[in-house]
């Protein structure tokens, strides 16, 4: 089995620091019903990769895209121990 980190690894500088901001707001999550995840506080992964240095412009492309497959990959992972 492919390691998953390596199939989905950040090709670009600006996807590694989507990466890192991320994993340093991985508590900032927005809970749904039911114990479900309903997306990252973007607003405070914004303020950390503004804090960081960040390319905002990238951010804002690339966060939200990263949000979705983290809440789907929860939720999926979720429902698997359901």
């Amino acid at each position: 089995m492919r390691c998953p980190f390596n199939a989905h690894q950040p090709l670009s500088e600006e996807g590694a620091q989507a990466w890192d901001v991320l994993l340093k707001c991985a508590g900032q999550l927005r809970l749904g019903g039911m114990g479900g995840v309903a997306g990252l506080d973007l607003g405070a992964a914004f303020t950390m990769a503004s804090a960081l240095g960040y390319d905002r412009k990238a951010m804002a492309l690339l966060l939200p895209a990263a949000e979705r497959g983290l809440v789907a990959a929860l939720n999926a992972k979720r429902t698997e121990q359901d």
